[in-house]
């Protein structure tokens, strides 16, 4: 049973705002999932009171068990970071109510959408419906390898795509003891409540304007905020750049500093098919070389000393021979750029070969997968590696460098035109600037209503706490 998967898939579906499903490790990756374990905490008999109401706001309705089953979610994630769970009833209470008001607030939007009148049309209707099988699909996919196991390596992908989803779906109702058909019904009810409360975000934005004069005042702001900042550290511009092309940010940078330049980069790397046999290699060199040293130090086995080295050096022909397909194409593709063929189409030459990419562009106004990039010029750009930003910064405008490897990496750059340093106007772009402004009043507002909305769906709800009081108590 692929616990970890149908922990992460659980996790996904569940609605609990007090912790993150994936939390962000220290150093910015995110860590997995703890499992879940529901019978750790639950008591020995739910079967009863799982299904009564613990609240009801509107036509929605809470279930005890889903507030149990949150409540565990809460203590998992407790124990993962090492935490105690709580043990005095005037703790349990807390946590309790904690999970309770995530729960309605989790509520509270489509029961706003549905208040105001907004329904969902068919399209939208068939749209949930196909996000819940790619869902399903995506989460049957790690049930692959399983599926293979019983049906063998001669079942074609059909038998094993039927396969892996018996096998999750099995999975869910061993996990949550009932059947697949009743998850399934949930997880649709969960995909249509967030199709309303997009909906209504919409229909909310629509009634947000802004005036000329304060769009002005918006953007003289945040020019202001920007030229501080990016003053006193540059690699904020290169952020804000980023998440605005990403679509991660409404706002773009509107102040360059001085020091940035473009390159064009495209990297090679081994081939998918041959990076398992390189990496294999490279792990066997590294134990030879372990094995060698404390072999020499002891001054033992010199027989076996010597079939390391003869091993060693045909590791490094193996790999070196795998490195060189790598090399032969990015040359092949620095003699393309040098007879005039431009990067965007270097990289749709090329993309369809294992091992190439091609950078996201940074600045505005550039093909996204041509390889454009920024980087700064007046001191070492710790973006790239110190060999790329020195290859890139000792280029003139238009030269292309030669291959350069970094590493198990080919790397093909090709220098631009500098970035104008310098503010933006609001003069330049009006009716974007404009948009830009609108974007964040009503990301702005919208955060300030849902305060409003949270306290009206609190005195519209009605609480069962006597139905809902056993859970967390042992």
């Amino acid at each position: 049973m692929k616990k970890k998967a149908l922990a992460l898939l659980l996790c996904a579906l569940m609605i609990v705002g007090a912790v993150g499903c994936l939390e962000k490790a220290e150093d910015g990756t995110k860590a997995e999932a703890p499992e879940s374990n529901p019978a750790a905490t639950a008591p020995a008999d739910t079967s009863e009171t799982d299904a009564l109401p613990a609240f009801t706001l509107g036509d929605f309705t809470v279930t005890v068990g889903e507030v149990r089953s949150s409540y565990n979610t809460v203590l998992d994630y407790m124990s993962y970071y090492g935490l105690s769970a709580p043990t005095t009833a005037e703790e349990i209470n807390t946590y309790r109510s904690m999970v309770i008001e995530d729960l309605l607030s989790a509520k509270m939007l489509p029961w706003k959408a549905q208040q105001m009148g907004i329904e969902l049309t068919e399209e939208k209707r068939e749209e949930v419906a196909r996000d819940v099988e790619e869902l399903i699909a995506e989460y049957a996919g790690d049930y692959l390898e399983d599926a293979r196991q019983e049906l063998g390596e001669d079942a074609d992908d059909v038998a094993l795509a039927e396969k892996a989803r018996a096998i999750l779906e099995q999975d869910v109702e061993d996990y949550f003891g009932y059947p697949f058909s009743q998850w399934l019904e949930e997880v649709t009810a969960s995909y249509t409540e967030g199709a309303l409360t997009e909906l209504l975000q919409e229909k909310f934005n629509e009634g947000v304007s802004i005036t000329e004069e304060e769009a002005k005042a918006w953007f003289s702001q945040e020019l202001a905020a920007q030229k501080d900042s990016f003053t006193e550290d540059y690699t904020g511009f290169k952020t804000q750049n980023e998440a605005y092309r990403a679509g991660e940010s409404d706002i773009p940078a509107l102040f360059t500093p001085e020091g940035f330049g473009r390159m064009q980069v495209i990297s090679f790397d081994v081939d998918e098919d041959d990076s398992a046999a390189y990496a294999a290699n490279e792990l066997e060199m590294t134990n030879l070389e372990a094995e060698y040293g404390k072999l020499v130090l002891r001054g033992q086995d010199e027989a076996r000393q010597q079939e390391i080295l003869t091993r060693y050096q045909e590791l490094q022909t193996m790999n070196a021979e795998l490195l060189q397909k790598s090399s032969e194409k990015a040359e092949k593709a620095r003699a393309d750029a040098l007879n005039g063929m431009d990067f965007t189409e270097l990289f749709t030459t090329y993309s369809d070969q294992e091992g190439t990419m091609s950078f996201y562009g940074y600045v505005e106004g550039e093909p996204l997968r041509d390889g454009t990039v920024i980087f700064y010029t007046k001191a070492q750009d710790t973006d790239w590696p110190e060999q790329v930003w020195t290859a890139a910064n000792d280029l003139k405008e238009g030269e292309v460098a030669p291959v350069l490897q970094v590493g198990d990496s080919f790397y093909l750059i090709k220098r631009l035109s500098d970035l104008p340093a310098g503010e933006a106007a609001f003069e330049d772009d009006p009716e974007n600037y404009t948009a830009d402004a609108l974007a964040q009043r009503q990301m702005e507002e919208w955060d300030a209503v849902q305060e409003d909305w949270l306290n009206e769906a609190r005195n519209a709800a009605v609480f069962y706490e006597d139905n809902y009081a056993g859970v967390g108590v042992q």
